[in-house]
Order: structure tokens, then sequence, then C-alpha cells
């Protein structure tokens, strides 16, 4: 009877390891693109177009944690993506100026959620200032 409940103990531990946490290793994808509004003309362009600045950091925190896990550059239009993740949450983010003072930044961030293993998500734009 010991030897069965070890058994047990043993095998649900392993189920439980073998639970797969947001990250690499699936075959999902989170794609998006950052767009660039300048404050002297208030148009917006991706980033990477003439006059905007090219290859903007983007990157991406696996599940709940407090820093970031990976990060990509932009391409010329601005697109950027996540390859082959895994089923869970995701936050995706890159840093914008905030204002004429010199230093200043903040985060804009997207949410996203991966629930089949082959799922592509598009965040959408992601909206930088730059002065």
């Amino acid at each position: 009877m010991k030897f069965l409940s070890a058994c047990l103990i043993v095998f649900s531990m392993l189920l439980q390891s073998c639970s797969k946490e947001p990250g690499e290793g699936g075959r999902a994808e989170i794609q998006g693109k950052v767009m660039e509004q300048r404050y002297n003309n208030n148009t917006q362009q991706p980033v990477g177009s003439p006059y905007a600045k090219a290859e903007q950091r983007v990157y991406i925190i696996y599940g709940d944690g407090e820093f970031h896990d990976d990060d990509v550059r932009t391409g010329p239009d601005g697109r950027f993506r996540f390859p082959w993740l895994r089923k869970g949450d995701y936050t995706v983010y890159t840093i914008s100026e905030c204002g004429q003072y010199s230093g200043c930044t903040i985060s804009v961030s997207a949410n996203a959620s991966i629930s089949d293993r082959k799922e592509l998500v598009d965040v959408g734009d992601l909206l930088i200032q730059q002065w």
C-alpha cells in the first residue's frame, strides 16, 4: 500500500512538472506595429518610415512576470513579431517619450492571450510619441 501511495505522489508531481508556462517553445505568434506621432506635425507614421526613428525596441513579458523576457526590433515598416510562443498570457510593450522634457519616458503596452497552440495574435498599433 505504501508503494502505491508513493507511486501516486511521484506520478502527480510528474504531471505538474509537465504543465507548460507561457514563453518560448510553442507554435503561436504575437505581432503588431509601432506607430510614431511627432509633436510638431501631429501625424502618425510607422516607426522606420522616412523621418521616423528606425528599429524601435519592443519587449515581451511571459505570464505575470515583472521584467521583460525577450525583445525584438521593429522592421522598416514598424512591424514586430514574437514567434514560437506557447499558450498563455503575455504583455508586449515599448518605450515612448512623454514630453518635451529630456529623459521623460513612459511604457506603451498591450496585453495578449494565446489560447490555441498555433494562434496568431495581433496586438494592433502601439503609438509612441517623439518630441
